[in-house]
């Protein structure tokens, strides 16, 4: 067994363990999960030349690293393949940090049990909305603000109001913004005197779309910016003629879940606890 750090060259078996295998943890994210080849830490197992598990947690931004895949062959127990190369990931952050915060939002209970024998502790649950795309009262007209499609001129300011309105572990780098801009179905900005205050960024998929992203900045923050960028969107997934329109957001987020419950989405009832591993090296 030959525990490493992954190759551009281990691109094909990775590809070959994600599709065949399933006792896989992705991390819901924007970037191809091969994309973080060639970023530490990203550690494989290796046996008789072909790649029997994998674990992927760079930090990105450096303040949080998001396990963003833990993969598993049939050859080897996943406790075992976990063990052995989260031992390797913390050597790899020990030569470079002197804090590290490790994160995972879990979709599946065996994964859970690996991260709870290795001192990761629930934080809090990420849970599910969804609003029924039906004729809806708008709540945003006379505003000083105008909403418009964003362009890819906006994100450098885009990046701006994401860092202001999020903090670590929720903040999301410059790359992966960039990420999102070029997969979302609809992207929109709020704009004041020529300056971005917020932004949503969301994806579609047949009949459904996804509010991926929602920023405001805190100066204009309850102000009714939120309210209009989703008004925004729920127009668009009428006339789109779309089904449902669905976001995520923290179970402590209560400023957040107040926003949603005003514009007409409800709980779906799923919820997806967040896992952090925090220590001083």
């Amino acid at each position: 067994m030959i525990i490493r750090s992954a190759l551009p060259s281990d691109k094909p078996y990775l590809a070959s363990l994600l599709y065949y295998e399933q006792t896989v943890h992705r991390h819901l994210d924007w970037r191809p999960l091969l994309d973080w080849i060639g970023q530490s830490p990203f550690g494989v197992i290796e046996e008789n030349k072909t790649i029997q598990a994998a674990l992927a947690c760079p930090s990105d931004p450096p303040e949080i690293a998001w396990i963003r895949l833990f993969a598993v062959g049939s050859k080897i127990p996943p406790k075992t393949a976990w063990q052995e190369l989260w031992h390797f990931v913390l050597e790899q952050f020990s030569i470079k940090h002197s804090l590290i915060t490790v994160g995972a939002i879990v979709l599946s209970s065996w994964f859970q049990n690996l991260l709870v024998d290795s001192s990761f502790e629930q934080k809090n649950e990420v849970v599910v909305l969804i609003w029924k795309v039906s004729p809806f009262r708008e709540n945003s007209k006379n505003l000083p603000y105008r909403i418009r499609m964003m362009t890819q001129k906006d994100l450098p300011a885009v990046v701006k109001v994401d860092h202001q309105s999020f903090s670590s572990p929720w903040q999301i780098s410059e790359t992966g913004l960039f990420a999102g801009y070029e997969q979302a179905a609809v992207a929109m900005v709020a704009e004041l005197n020529n300056e971005i205050i917020g932004y949503q960024i969301s994806t579609a998929m047949n009949d459904s779309a996804h509010l991926a992203r929602l920023a405001v900045i805190p100066e204009y923050q309850n102000c009714g910016v939120g309210t209009a960028l989703v008004n925004a969107l729920q127009r668009y997934c009428f006339r789109k003629g779309l089904r449902v329109l669905t976001v995520n957001t923290q179970a402590d987020n209560f400023a957040s879940l107040h926003l949603y419950k005003k514009l007409d989405f409800h709980p779906t009832g799923e919820k997806y606890p967040l896992f952090l591993f925090e220590r001083q090296l």
